[in-house]
């Protein structure tokens, strides 16, 4: 399974699959994977075992990357925050069930009747 097939069935089983977001997942999907490269030609810099440098220019690069990445996640509705965008109700908690009255509303309630 490719890294747009993964993509396509997680925003299928979100609900908010259409097929307009192919060439974005795509895009995604191609991204993620020069990311991978960029981070073994960084690792690659340094003999094995030791850590490569954070000035390097290929940390950078990754950086880059990794935000352009969560921006496109975000946009097609991958992470919570763009999941909100499609779903306005996600992340709310819906009370679905009436909570169980306590003895003092009851009692009120009691009292109230017989008033």
């Amino acid at each position: 399974m490719t890294k747009e097939d993964k993509y396509i069935a997680q925003l299928k089983d979100l609900g908010i699959w259409e097929p307009a977001f192919t060439p974005a997942v795509h895009d995604l999907a191609v991204l993620e994977r020069e990311q991978a490269r960029a981070r073994k030609a960084w690792k690659a810099t340094v003999p094995d075992g030791e850590t490569p440098s954070f000035e390097d220019p290929h940390y950078a690069i990754i950086m880059k990357q990794g935000s352009v990445i969560h921006a496109m996640r975000e946009s097609l509705g991958l992470t919570p925050k763009g999941l909100r965008r499609f779903r306005s109700g996600f992340g709310k908690e819906v009370e679905t069930e009436e909570k169980p009255k306590t003895v003092l509303e009851l009692l009120q309630e009691k009292r109230r009747a017989t008033g």
